[in-house]
């Protein structure tokens, strides 16, 4: 057992919740068994704030945040970049960069998510209370997740987008250390006033380690989403998007979608603000379902919010920046 050092010494005897559960995001990962359980959270948290607030329905956009969903995203830059950071659960941070620049025919881009849980101090037993309480050892534990993502994309003509990814995920969880490399492909098609795009994400081998432990299943998953854009009335505009997701290990799926809408920004408007509203079905004990979020945008620069409920921990805000040249 573990307890939180992130507020103060607390008695040895008492576990909090949060601090459980927040090591709980990331030991789940590490010690996963069963059909259906998948390692790494740094693969399975929305990317990105605007995407965060949004639902996590990001199949058919076209920023530098669209790496970690669709790998043909990014063939619609010319160069973009993107930086978003959370506090999650009690100490948990979780935060994203990602970089894409075309060079040449192809569009090249670098994906980083990072999740900490921090520090805690190790509880066993206590024996003088028949196990009832606990006693501090002396000893902490720390626990991170990092995926890494190298992206290409190809624009094939004005419509169509392919792409690809190669990644590495990694996790220390109390010491013990995991890896495994992971693949994406994807590709979009425009249409009129809308993309529509597909992609198959972290597909690999099990996250393992150097010990006899079994290895833990990576979040394998199947994308199909869209992105329609809504008419402009009186300089407001909006967008609607939707995914649906399929997990390829549990065979289950769920839908996430959300609407942006309001005051657009252009060739004659510098200044753009939105607000956003999402839903993610999958349906996580840790995750809230809704998502509400806005962003202002400044030309080419954006500034992003997300706000989300989770289950029995209270609100969690995101905050993230955009910039590029071709983007959505």
């Amino acid at each position: 057992m573990m307890r939180d050092r992130g507020r103060g010494r607390r008695d040895a005897g008492r576990v909090g919740l949060p601090g459980l559960a927040a090591f709980m995001l990331l030991a789940a990962s590490a010690h996963a068994q069963g059909a259906g359980t998948a390692a790494q959270q740094a693969l399975q948290l929305p990317a990105g704030a605007r995407a965060a607030a949004l639902g996590g329905a990001y199949t058919g956009a076209s920023d530098a945040d669209a790496l970690f969903y669709n790998p043909a995203g990014s063939g619609a830059l010319a160069r973009g970049a993107s930086l978003s950071f959370q506090r999650h659960v009690q100490d948990v941070t979780f935060g994203t960069v990602a970089l894409a620049q075309a060079v040449g025919p192809v569009v090249l881009g670098l994906g980083v998510a990072y999740l900490d849980a921090g520090t805690v101090d190790v509880i066993e037993p206590d024996p003088a209370y028949g196990g009832e309480r606990g006693r501090a050892t002396g000893a902490t534990a720390t626990a991170s997740e990092s995926a890494t993502r190298l992206t290409i994309a190809l624009p094939v003509g004005e419509r169509l987008r392919l792409g690809a990814a190669a990644g590495f995920a990694t996790s220390s969880i109390a010491g013990v250390a995991r890896s495994a490399p992971f693949g994406d492909v994807g590709a979009q098609l425009v249409l009129a006033r809308a993309t529509v795009g597909a992609s198959l994400r972290n597909i690999g081998p099990e996250v393992s380690s150097s010990g006899d432990d079994a290895g833990a299943p990576l979040p394998r998953e199947a994308r199909f989403g869209a992105t329609v854009e809504l008419p402009a009335v009186a300089g407001l505009g909006g967008r609607v998007v939707a995914d649906w997701v399929q997990d390829l290990a549990g065979r289950t799926g769920w839908l996430a979608g959300g609407v942006e809408a309001g005051l657009a920004a252009g060739a004659r408007r510098p200044v753009g603000i939105v607000g956003r509203l999402g839903f993610n079905g999958g349906g996580e004990a840790l995750q809230g379902a809704l998502t509400v979020g806005g962003g202002v945008q400044l030309r080419a620069l954006a500034l992003d919010y997300a706000w989300q409920r989770m289950a029995a921990f209270g609100s969690v805000h995101r905050v993230g920046v955009r910039w590029g040249v071709g983007t959505d």
